[in-house]
């Protein structure tokens, strides 16, 4: 199962990669023929201010830059775990600090979830259209949930070395 886990991870991040170039492509497309996407916003919603429009995508696609990091930095932490434990290493200080950046990682995902539905709600207020977008609850408390177990890592690891200790 960890071997299986490893390698969904590592397939993750590749998507994850693939699709930060793609997007990349789009506002590098977007931002040398402007005028493609101006005409198609004037030809759909002519009241729309196009030129506002376009900067509230750009924006969205230059978010897509810190969320892979993050992503990118949460796989590569998950595919570590899994390598520790599979050397029989699971309850580790180096596991509890992976832990804990996963946790700030995903702490930093969130907040640009938020900043992402500030831009949904504005593109909805402009074009009269609805952008979907609502914050995920169990997002926050996954965040949450990462900072105990990565406290309960710690403790884990320091009763382990203990009992290393004494044997």
């Amino acid at each position: 199962m960890l071997q299986w886990s490893r390698r969904l991870l590592i397939g993750l991040n590749i998507l994850n990669w693939a699709f930060l170039a793609l997007f990349m492509i789009a506002l590098v497309a977007i931002s040398l023929r402007p005028d493609l996407v101006l005409d198609a916003i004037a030809g759909a919603k002519p009241a729309i201010d196009g030129g506002y429009m376009l900067d509230l995508f750009r924006i969205t696609l230059l978010l897509c830059i810190p969320i892979a990091i993050a992503a990118h930095a949460i796989f590569t932490r998950l595919i570590a775990m899994i390598d520790a434990t599979k050397a029989g290493a699971a309850f580790t200080l180096d596991n509890a600090r992976r832990l804990r950046a996963i946790g700030w990682w995903l702490l930093a995902t969130q907040v640009i979830d938020a900043a992402y539905g500030w831009l949904s709600f504005e593109m909805s207020r402009i074009s009269g259209e609805v952008f979907g977008w609502q914050p995920s609850l169990t997002a926050w408390l996954a965040v949450l949930l990462l900072f105990v177990l990565a406290r309960i890592f710690e403790q884990g690891a320091a009763m382990r070395e203990e009992l290393e200790q004494t044997i």
